[in-house]
């Protein structure tokens, strides 16, 4: 979801150990479960700086739900 000229807000696979511990954070979830099929996962959102690619510095590595993600966006990014 494209929230401007310069950021967005993307989808993402977070692998979950036994414990229930989330650990990784990938794009892809065909990745995720090459590099650690005995994991679960679960889904997370991010903030990513079109013009870089990366996650802003101050922003989260990812959010529970896309409302959370939004709001990293207006706390950390404007």
């Amino acid at each position: 979801m494209k929230i401007n000229d310069n950021y967005a807000i993307k989808l993402c696979v977070i692998d979950v150990d036994d414990r229930g511990v989330p650990g990784n954070v990938y794009d892809h979830y065909e990745i995720m479960r090459k590099e650690n099929p005995e994991y679960g996962y679960r889904f997370g959102y991010y903030v990513v700086d079109l013009r870089t690619g990366l996650v802003p510095e101050a922003c989260n590595d990812w959010n529970d739900s896309p409302e959370e993600a939004l709001a990293d966006y207006y706390y950390n990014c404007t």
